[in-house]
């Protein structure tokens, strides 16, 4: 309107003023533009045209501000009657617009315009002529989304006048683009006699603006209108709101009085006002909400709100309230419930998550009358809310208002507040949170100061708070902050959910100094404190244990930000800084110095020392880095290695207009050399880097050998070239495969370049007397080519049992959006392998078959100590994703072979095919066991974790043999149901036919390995020897790798009988059942092969077996107990022998309890050991090693002991004949000895030291054979 009126008053002097149509058409548009245009508001005009005449017309009008142009209207058009200005009357027939486009509000004028706190009488302006506006109007209304928070188009009529200080107007509005709606008002106003009439009405159909905008369920038609007429001294308007036909609110607001006397107003409204409600919120309002509010508004501004009454069926609220005309209140009286009449949770009608109370008191009291205090108090109790609840909440608040006589006032005051029974939905916050939290804030304000004090502001929980002391400034002109606070947190524990890792120790900070939020200027200190702090992560544990602090200081004023200091502390480790930052030029430092690292945890050892400097601006500026390391131990064996001795970084450089200038870059770390220097810029860089390996030993045992290499970088990441040069001589990587790959001199030589995307390969090649690798290839937009040659010269150095030449060539060439791939490998003994097709350019998808055949001992370095053999030849296709899951197709092995020395298992004439398809693989294999029988594996297995399987091994006849300890032949069947990763269950029976368990005899002593044996520099192949013989020790402690679920077991093996136990004069057999349950982790066997019958044969001595049993106790090695007895003078004597079959304990009791070597005198010759002859001895020791098995102390040594000698050996000869040696020294440089075999012939030597290295041996025997010979021994 303002826009018109000014149109207006500009056309009345345009006609004594213009001179011809073209100056004024160019005058008068930039005169209205000037004016109508101010800060933050630009009036542009377009088109315009009839200034002169009754009719003008304007094509474009904007109006635009900060943010662009907010309001548009085309094709606007001004009919006025120039005569009726000569009559004081200015007559307006139509002002029009085609089209008014308000896309958006304009943006608020931030400037504070403050009232006048005294009131003021409304009136109408009074203008020098009478304004009379025959019709406004608009053929197309268009309102933006954000004007009304939908789009919205209407047309609009309007009518008006003004004059005399009395004015009336009229304005109809129709919504056009949607459901139907119309506004309408009609009003007038006299300045005479203060008549106010007022008609407004909104009507609306379903889904309409007002619907929406006020979020009433369902969107209801809706109608609302307001009406009232009388003198603004007496004046009342009645407003009612109708939905859906029906009544909703209703009621009267009056106004009485006038400004110069004071103004009183009333406002009564009520109804049922559910409906414009969720259903859910019907019980808060009830069938009655009643709105009474009453007061005065003096001339000095004085609010008197005499009366508030606000009533629903879960709310009362009643109070008054008298603010003075300086802003202060007088009196309040307030009081508030938000309950239910059963007691039970009131849902409050809030937006989002639901939430319910059991109950709000609120009381507000204050009366300067009475005196200075204030009170308030709030009170819920029962808060619930879907992701927070708390028993209780209280808010207690007191204080003064105090007026001087110097006018000069304060308010201060205490809150304190808590929270009981806190239960937030997530346990990790209710966890940090727990159960209560406290605390409160005493606050001072006065008069004239613009700024608040908070001498105490306090939060306690279970174990954490917070205290501070805080001065608010400048809350109208700039806030700053300053004071001191302090933290405690006596348990991190409980902020370990919300951390997502384990927190535990305890903390305390403080933080003192100045901030200002306008300006950004600090002026603080802060200190953290930790005890024993611990984060999860166990270097950083270890290195918190104990006493860690951090220290800083630090000011920011507009010179810059000065850092005084940085200091953290924890055990060993210190770290500082200091320095300034500032646009001119900055000046920073910081020290590191760890001065043990074995505080980290027991692989970390050494020292670290560390500076860095940077100084300038970030346009020019200097960087310097250097750390020095000594012994440095970090867990990794092959770093560790490294890094003995002394290790230096050391790095220079500087920053030039954006780019990093490298001057010094260099790494060193015994025998490695590491340097680097260039220019690092986004606009082109230029890099090289030369590192030296003189020798790869220090890395660990198995490595070995030289390496050095170059690389540059020159351009940018879109458009560079990347050229790389090594050289290596007698590569050693502890792989013994690798290491006969990397013999002799080695070269690496690649070039690549890269421009606007595209990635060409112009050299790549590796070459060594073994192995020769090339490719090139370009990569540009959709064009994509890679050529790939390699040969290696000898298969064998990797598969013995395949020597000759390998080699691989292929190439992969764009295709449109795919690539075609080819590529063939060839090799001895029948390697011929293909891959052929297609893959997407971000192999995505595959459509690649791979025929041909190979050797399936290629697989034996991958399976050891395990062996195949035989021819494999496979069709299979990948079509899909690049996964298992698209693999199909066949691969069979024929005429196969496969060993496992563990098991000592041998299959031969193996039979393999497995078809692929779905994601699993349907297995068929048949094999013969070497010594005999048939095996068939049939059923399927899943190709991706966790290899879910239904696998049946069927055994028929088959014979199997461990040489030392059994043979036996075996039928049955074996399922294996599940995942084998884990969980799958092994379960079926096994029937065994005619069974041998042969007990093995070592003889006396033998050779055991050397304890604490340690390898240094030991060779690849050396190594590989140990681990295929099972000597290595991994520290694995016989996990055999990560943890996996063991399987269940359930498997039955039956052999009636002819099970024999056979050895060491033992005879036995055995018959029965085992159940073997459980599971690999935790075998439980049930059931035994018990004895039929048996015998023990000692030296000619029969003894019938009492007992003999044979059960599994906790793995797959079984467990013998084998009992033979006899009587004699009353003395029942026994022979035990139980264990381990491999390794069983024999012991010898009697009844009544005898020394064992007495028992087995009594036993063999049914006297005691003190009267038995030497040779019935020498049968003895020979019965006892013969039960034994092995040497050792035991009862050959009591026998040894006994009889007083110097030796006592018992011998097996190639034959397996026993004999048995005894010898003693006669005099310090003879010693006799007799041997006696188990024929009875006998045998005597003597032996005469005549020095140290010279020695005469003599020997006559049984058959009166003789010998005497002279011997040199020399020890070296």
């Amino acid at each position: 309107m303002r826009i018109i009126l000014f149109l207006l008053w500009l056309l009345l002097p345009v006609a004594a003023f213009a001179q011809s149509a073209e100056e004024d058409r160019g005058f008068l548009q930039g005169l209205i533009e000037d004016n109508l245009s101010s800060a933050g508001r630009e009036v542009r005009i377009e088109g315009f045209r009839g200034a002169l005449s009754s009719r003008a017309t304007v094509e474009r009008l904007t109006i635009a501000d900060d943010q662009g142009i907010w309001l548009t209207l085309n094709k606007v058009v001004l009919d006025w009657s120039r005569s009726a200005l000569l009559s004081g009357r200015l007559s307006v027939s139509e002002l029009s617009a085609d089209e008014i486009l308000l896309e958006r509000l304009p943006v608020a004028d931030e400037s504070v315009d403050v009232p006048s706190p005294e009131a003021r009488d409304f009136a109408l302006p009074e203008l020098p002529v009478a304004v009379e506006i025959g019709r406004i109007a608009a053929d197309r209304l268009v309102l933006g989304e954000t004007v009304l928070g939908t789009p919205v188009e209407a047309t609009l009529e309007a009518s008006g006048s003004l004059a005399g200080g009395s004015g009336q107007a009229q304005l109809l509005a129709r919504r056009t683009d949607g459901p139907q709606g119309e506004l309408r008002l009609t009003t007038s106003f006299s300045n005479a006699d203060r008549q106010l009439a007022l008609d407004l009405a909104l009507i609306e159909a379903d889904d309409g603006i007002a619907a929406t905008l006020m979020d009433l369920p369902g969107r209801p038609p809706l109608e609302l209108t307001v009406q009232g007429q009388g003198p603004l001294s007496n004046y009342a308007a009645d407003i009612r709101l109708v939905t859906d036909g029906e009544e909703r609110l209703a009621g009267r607001v009056t106004l009485q009085g006038d400004a110069a006397q004071g103004r009183q107003f009333a406002a009564e409204l009520g109804g049922n006002v559910v409906p414009l409600f969720l259903p859910q919120y019907a019980y808060f309002f009830g069938p009655d909400v009643q709105l009474d509010v009453a007061g005065t508004r003096a001339t000095d501004g004085r609010l008197d709100l005499s009366r508030l009454n606000l009533s629903t069926r879960a709310l009362q609220l009643q109070g008054a309230l008298v603010v003075a005309a300086d802003g202060l209140p007088e009196r309040i009286a307030l009081t508030g419930r938000i309950a239910s009449a059963d007691g039970q949770p009131v849902l409050l009608p809030l937006s989002g998550p639901e939430t319910r109370v059991g109950r709000v008191d609120l009381d507000v009291a204050y009366d300067a009358a009475q005196g200075e205090t204030w009170t308030a108090r709030l009170l819920v109790a029962g808060l619930d809310r879907p992701d927070f609840a708390a028993e209780r909440f209280s808010l207690d608040g007191s204080g003064r208002i105090a007026r001087t006589d110097g006018g000069t006032s304060t308010v201060s005051g205490r809150l304190a507040y808590a929270a009981e029974g806190l239960a937030p939905a997530d346990p990790d916050l209710a966890t940090a949170l727990g159960p209560r939290i406290a605390g409160a804030a005493d606050f001072s304000w006065t008069e004239g100061v613009d700024g608040l004090r908070l001498p105490t502001l306090t939060l306690d929980g279970s174990d954490y708070g917070l205290a501070a002391d805080l001065t608010l400034e400048g809350l109208t002109s700039g806030l700053a902050v300053s004071g001191e606070a302090d933290l405690r947190f006596e348990d991190l524990a409980r902020f370990s959910g919300l951390a997502g890792r384990p927190l535990s120790g305890q903390g305390e900070g403080t933080v003192s100094g100045t901030y200002a939020a306008l300006t950004g200027a600090i002026d603080a200190e802060a200190s953290i404190t930790g005890t024993d702090l611990a984060l999860g992560q166990a270097e950083l544990d270890n290195l918190l244990k104990g006493t860690s602090t951090i220290e800083a200081s630090l000011i920011r004023d507009t010179t810059g930000t000065r850092l005084r200091t940085l200091r953290i502390a924890a055990q060993s480790l210190t770290a500082t800084a200091s320095g300034t930052l500032a646009s001119a030029g900055s000046d920073i430092a910081a020290q590191l110095a760890f001065a043990d690292l074995s505080v980290l945890g027991p692989a970390y050892d050494g020292r670290l020392e560390a500076d860095a400097r940077f100084t300038g601006t970030p346009e020019a500026g200097q960087i310097s880095i250097q750390a020095n390391g000594r012994d440095l131990r970090v867990g990794q064996p092959q770093v560790d290695g490294l890094l003995a001795g002394t290790s230096t970084i050391d790095i220079a450089g500087r920053l030039d207009q954006g780019a990093l200038v490298l001057e010094r870059a260099r790494v060193n770390a015994r025998t490695l050399t590491l340097t680097a220097a260039g220019r690092l810029a986004t606009e082109g860089s230029d890099l090289t880097a030369d590192l030296n390996f003189s020798d790869l030993s220090p890395l660990g045992a198995g490595y070995g050998g030289a390496l050095s290499a170059e690389a540059t970088f020159k351009g940018t990441p879109e458009n560079a070239t990347i050229t790389a040069d090594a050289r290596a001589t007698n590569l050693r990587v502890g792989q013994s495969q690798a290491d006969a790959l990397l013999r002799g001199e080695s070269t690496l030589s690649a070039q690549v370049r890269l421009e606007n995307g595209a990635i060409r390969v112009d050299r790549a090649a590796l070459r060594n007397p073994q192995l020769t690798v090339t490719a090139d290839g370009s990569v540009a937009g959709a064009d994509r080519n890679l050529t790939l040659d390699a040969r290696l010269s000898n298969l064998a150095l990797v598969v013995p049992q395949f020597p000759g030449p390998l080699t691989v060539q292929g190439t992969a060439r764009s295709q449109g959006t795919s690539y075609r791939l080819d590529l063939r490998a060839r090799g001895p003994g029948g390697i011929d392998l293909r891959a052929q097709g297609t893959a997407a350019g971000d192999f995505s998808t595959v459509d690649v078959g791979v025929t041909g055949s190979a050797q399936a001992a290629l697989a034996n370095p991958f399976i050891e100590p395990r062996n195949v053999e035989g021819p494999i030849r496979f069709d299979l296709r990948v079509n899909g994703q690049p996964a298992l899951s698209s693999v199909s197709g066949t691969v069979s092995l024929a005429g196969g072979r496969f060993a496992d020395q563990d098991l000592g298992l041998v299959i031969e004439r193996l039979q393999a095919d497995a078809r692929l398809a779905g994601g699993r693989a349907t297995l068929d294999v048949q094999g013969r066991p070497a010594a005999g029988g048939r095996l068939a594996l049939t059923g399927n297995i899943g190709l991706e974790s966790p290899f879910a399987a239904d696998l049946a091994l069927e055994i028929r006849r088959a014979v199997l043999r461990d040489p030392e300890l059994y043979e036996t032949t075996a039928s049955g069947r074996i399922t294996v149901q599940g995942p084998l990763t884990g969980g799958a269950q092994i379960a079926g029976r096994i029937d065994l036919e005619e069974t041998e368990l042969r007990i093995p005899s070592t003889g006396f002593g033998g050779a055991n390995g050397l304890p604490d044996l340690q390898h240094r520099n030991e060779p690849a192949a050396v190594r590989t020897t140990r681990a295929r013989a099972g000597l290595l020790d991994d520290g694995s402690g016989g996990s055999g790798g990560r943890d996996s679920r063991p399987f269940g077991l359930n498997l039955l093996i039956s052999s009636p009988d002819r099970i024999f136990i056979r050895g060491r004069g033992l005879d036995a057999e055995l018959g029965g059942q085992l159940l073997v349950s459980g599971t690999t982790a935790n075998v439980v066997p049930s059931g035994a092969f018990n004895l039929i019958r048996g015998r023990l044969d000692i030296l000619g001595k029969r003894l019938t077996l009492s007992e003999a049993q044979l059960l599994l106790e906790g793995d797959f090695v079984p467990y013998i107990r084998v009992v033979a007895s006899t009587e004699n003078d009353g003395i029942t004597t026994s022979v035990v022998i139980q264990g381990r079959a491999d390794e069983p304990d024999v012991s010898f009791t009697s009844t009544p309890e005898l020394p064992e070597e007495e028992v087995i005198s009594r036993l063999l010759f049914g006297r005691g050991l003190d009267t038995i002859s030497p040779l019935q001895a020498a049968q003895l020791a020979s019965a006892v090693a013969t039960l034994a098995g092995r040497g050792g102390e035991g009862v050959i040594g009591r026998l040894r002991q006994g009889f007083g000698l110097d030796d006592l050996d018992v011998a097996t000869d190639a034959d397996g004949g026993t004999s048995v040696r005894a010898g003693k020294y006669i005099s310090e440089n003879v010693y006799t000895q007799v041997e006696v075999d188990q024929q009875g012939q006998s045998q005597i030597n003597l032996n005469l030291d005549v020095t140290p290295s010279v020695k005469l041996r003599g020997s006559v025997g049984t058959e009166g054979d003789t010998s005497i010979g002279i011997f040199i021994e020399r020890d070296y």
